[in-house]
C-alpha cells in the first residue's frame, strides 16, 4: 500500500486553561471500556491527557520538538484489526521520546504523566483506512546508557482499555544488538523500522500495526494467516526443551529424540495467557489417554513472551506458574514444556518460528512433518482437524 507523507507547513501552538484541560482529560478517560487486556501498563493512562478531545483526534501529528534542530522522521503505516487485513478505524496512538540528550525534557509546568514523559509527546487517531501519521526528530539513546533509541507507544481501540505496544526501534541503532532484537515481545508486530531518505530532506519510515497481536488476554476473534515453521515433509530437529507437565516433567528432554518414532502433535504458542489453551487442552488430554502415549503423543511448546533471559530467578517464577496451571488442568500426558523465547536460535530457530504468529502447529509421523497449521482457534473443530490427518491412512 502506498504511504503519502503530508509535510507540515505551519505549526501552531495550542494553550488551554488548567480547567479546561482537566475538563478535556475527564472527558477522554469516560470513554467506555467493556474488556482489560494487555496486563499491566503503568503510564499508559498519559493517551487521556491530550489536550484535544480523543475522538476529535487527527491521523496525523506534528511532535512540539519538530521545529528543533536534529534529524527530521515521519513515521507511518496502517493499523489492522486482529485479522492482520481489515483495516482499524478510531484507533488513537499515544507516542513519546527522549530529546536529543537522551533525556525526557520538561518545560516546569507539566502535569499528570507529562511530569515523567516530558513534553516531546503526541496522539493520533487512525482515519477510515487505519492510516496514521506523526512527524518528530530522531531520538537520541539514554545518556551514559546501553539503551537503543526508542519511541514509546499506548494504543487504544474501541471498546477496550488501552495497552503498550513494542517501542518504535530502528534498523542502524548500533545500539540495537543481536541480543536485544531477541528481546522484542512484538507486541502489535515487529517495531524495528527502516529510515528511508526522502526528498524534502525528512527520513521516513513504515510500521504497520496489526491489534492485539503477541498482547496477554487479547480476544481473537480472527488471526492474520502468516507464514511459520517449517515445510511439509521436513524433518522434526532435535531440540532439548524443559518439560512441565507429562511422562518427563522436571526433566530436560528432546521430545523427537525420544518419541519421535511415533506421531503426534507439537503446538507451538507464543501468548502469556495459558487460560485460552485450557479446553483445548484438555481435549488431547482426553484423546491422548483413549487411544495410548504410543499412538499419539501432544507436546505443548511454550514459547513466553514476557519473561526476561537476564532475570535471575523468572524461569523459576515461569516454571512453578506452568506446573500449576498444568496440574489445574489434569494434564498428566500431554506434556507442557518451556523454551526461552519466539526468537531463541536453539529451538524456535531450528523450526523456523516466525514470532507474529499466535501458535504455529506441525503434525507428525515418524519424525517428518505431514501437516501444518499456523493462528488456530484453540476449539473442539482444531482438534478434530489434527485427529483427521493423525488417523489419515496415506500420511
Amino acid at each position: 500500500m502506498k504511504i503519502y507523507i503530508i509535510i507540515p507547513v505551519s505549526l501552531s501552538l495550542l494553550s488551554l486553561s488548567a480547567c479546561s484541560q482537566n475538563a478535556v482529560q475527564k472527558q477522554n478517560s469516560s470513554v467506555k471500556t467493556t474488556q482489560h487486556i494487555g496486563g499491566p501498563c503503568e503510564g499508559c493512562e498519559a493517551i487521556y491527557e491530550s489536550a484535544i478531545p480523543l475522538e476529535q483526534l487527527n491521523e496525523t501529528d506534528t511532535l512540539p520538538d519538530f521545529t528543533e534542530p536534529g534529524p527530521k522522521i515521519a513515521i507511518s503505516g496502517i493499523i489492522y484489526q486482529a485479522d492482520g487485513k481489515t483495516p482499524a478505524a478510531g484507533v488513537v496512538l499515544y507516542v513519546y521520546h527522549t530529546n536529543q540528550k537522551g533525556i525526557y525534557p520538561s518545560k516546569g509546568d507539566e502535569k499528570g504523566w507529562a511530569k515523567r514523559h516530558g513534553y516531546i509527546r503526541g496522539w493520533v487517531k487512525t482515519d477510515n483506512n487505519g492510516f496514521y501519521q506523526f512527524f518528530t526528530l530522531r531520538p537520541a539513546p539514554y545518556p551514559e546508557q546501553n539503551a537503543m533509541e526508542h519511541i514509546h507507544v499506548t494504543v487504544k481501540e474501541p471498546g477496550k482499555n488501552e495497552y503498550w505496544l513494542s517501542e518504535y526501534m530502528f534498523d542502524d541503532d548500533p545500539l540495537l544488538t543481536a541480543s536485544k532484537r531477541n528481546l522484542n515481545q512484538h507486541r502489535g508486530g515487529n517495531g524495528i523500522i527502516k529510515l528511508v531518505p526522502q526528498a524534502n530532506g525528512i527520513l521516513h519510515g513504515t510500521r504497520h500495526i496489526t491489534l492485539g497481536l503477541n498482547v496477554p488476554d487479547y480476544p481473537y476473534a480472527g488471526l492474520p494467516k502468516i507464514k511459520s515453521g517449517l515445510a511439509i515433509g521436513a524433518n522434526c530437529p532435535a531440540f532439548d526443551p524443559v518439560h512441565l507437565s507429562g511422562a518427563d516433567r522436571g526433566k530436560t528432554v528432546c521430545p523427537m529424540c525420544k518419541y519421535g518414532y511415533g506421531q503426534g502433535v507439537m503446538v507451538w504458542f507464543n501468548h502469556a495467557n495459558l487460560d485460552q489453551l485450557s479446553e483445548f487442552a484438555k481435549k488431547l488430554e482426553q484423546e491422548m489417554e483413549k487411544r495410548g502415549e504410543k499412538k499419539f503423543r501432544v507436546f505443548l511448546v511454550y514459547m513466553n513472551p514476557l519473561y526476561k533471559q537476564h532475570s535471575s530467578n523468572g524461569e523459576e517464577i515461569l516454571g512453578r506458574k506452568i506446573r500449576k496451571w498444568c496440574d489445574e488442568q489434569g494434564l498428566k500426558r500431554v506434556a507442557m514444556v518451556w523454551v526461552p523465547s519466539p526468537t531463541d536460535a536453539e529451538t524456535c530457530g531450528l523450526y523456523k518460528i516466525n514470532p507474529d504468529a499466535k501458535n504455529t502447529v506441525f503434525i507428525y509421523k515418524k519424525r517428518t512433518i505431514v501437516d501444518k497449521l499456523v493462528n488456530i482457534a484453540y476449539n473442539e473443530e482444531t482438534v478434530n482437524a489434527i485427529l483427521q490427518k493423525i488417523d489419515s491412512p496415506t500420511l
